[in-house]
């Protein structure tokens, strides 16, 4: 995933959360369809969706290092990893831009 400095993550607010301790699970409303997220993957969306306003790749590597012990640059390509994987499926959006998933193409 290729991303400017100053790209901000959102959540897209077609999604509702549910959070327990197996990990989180996700409702897109719009295309009707969930996800489950395991317990690392829920607290990288729970730390997005109390962002309001966005939250850049730097800040939400720095919050994820409070809670984790690898170094920084693995922590910044896993969730650059699971930004791509959020994004393309419409749960996030990148500077308030909606990517239209297969998923939600298929389903016209």
């Amino acid at each position: 995933m290729k991303t400017g400095p100053n790209a901000k993550w959102v959540a897209s607010p077609d999604v509702r959360s549910t959070y327990s301790e197996d990990g989180a699970v996700l409702l897109d409303i719009r295309k009707g369809l969930c996800y489950s997220l395991n317990p690392v993957a829920a607290r990288v969306w729970i730390t997005v969706e109390a962002s309001p306003s966005g939250l850049d790749l730097r800040g939400l590597v720095d919050v994820m290092e409070t809670h984790y012990t690898i170094s920084r640059e693995q922590l910044e390509r896993d969730i650059k990893e699971y930004l791509a994987k959020l994004e393309h499926t419409g749960l996030v959006q990148r500077n308030g831009l909606l990517h239209e998933s297969k998923a939600a193409g298929a389903r016209g």
